[in-house]
């Protein structure tokens, strides 16, 4: 059944109206008339099923059936924080763990940040990564839809986190200062909801951005000899934590 985010859903009003994008994809790409069903989610944990009752030129009429049980979320909600990279890494990224199951994705400016100051993303790059998490939300049955926030400086990121949740900061030199992501994980107490991972930019942190980070609070983890792209860095330790909490199948 069709999976479409509509925020700020009124329960208690049975009637929804559809417009804009959504209207325009079920009349026109998935033709749909009136008597069929798709499921409505707000974002913030509640599905919907919807009975479409009239299709209009611009809009859509549907009638609210009933509550739906949500996909279940990871018992470890997971937060990453990206470094910039080219825009087709952070989508990417912001798809793939939206898939997974991430619920908070803070973009971070470092000293390598691919494209200097203009690296920064514009308003409308925000928008359209919020957009991406949306999709994924849609596609992957997901009622609950991550956030993408304002870029943020490295240690204002590490800052707004590390008060709140463990950070595993993903460091490429393996040194005495770092251990294998698993090992990390293994560590921490079981009664923790909540884990942040930070990833680098393509080039990685500089050796004393790695040292800040690891006296702010955060944990340096490595991810093994083999040299990963930022993106499947991104995947593989939101993979990790799903596997290690017992959330991936398990």
């Amino acid at each position: 059944m069709h999976r479409f985010y509509v925020p700020d859903i009124d329960a208690t009003d049975r009637s929804i109206s559809l417009d804009g994008q959504i209207a325009r994809q079920l009349k026109t790409v998935l033709r749909v008339e009136a008597g069929e069903h798709v499921r409505l989610f707000d974002g913030s944990g509640a599905e919907w099923e919807v009975e479409v009752e009239h299709v209009g030129k611009t809009d859509i009429e549907t009638t609210l059936i009933s509550a739906v049980q949500p996909v279940p979320e990871p018992s470890t909600a997971v937060t990453m924080l990206l470094g910039l990279a080219r825009p087709e890494r952070i989508e990417l990224a912001i798809q793939k763990c939206t898939e997974l199951g991430a619920v908070r994705f803070i973009p971070v400016m470092s000293e390598r940040v691919q494209g200097g100051n203009t690296g920064s993303p514009s308003p409308k790059r925000l928008e359209r990564w919020q957009r991406i998490a949306v999709e994924a939300a849609e596609q992957s049955g997901r009622a609950i839809v991550p956030v993408v926030e304002e870029p943020m400086a490295i240690m204002d990121a590490v800052g707004s986190v590390i008060a709140d949740q463990p950070l595993f900061c993903m460091w490429e030199e393996i040194a005495d200062e770092s251990e294998p992501l698993s090992t990390s994980l293994k560590a921490i107490n079981d009664n923790n909801s909540a884990i942040a991972a930070l990833i680098g930019p393509p080039g990685g942190f500089s050796e004393q951005e790695a040292t800040a980070i690891r006296e702010a609070g955060a944990k340096l983890v490595t991810l093994g000899a083999r040299v990963l792209r930022s993106e499947t860095a991104a995947i593989a330790v939101m993979s990790a934590i799903l596997y290690e909490s017992g959330d991936l199948g398990g």
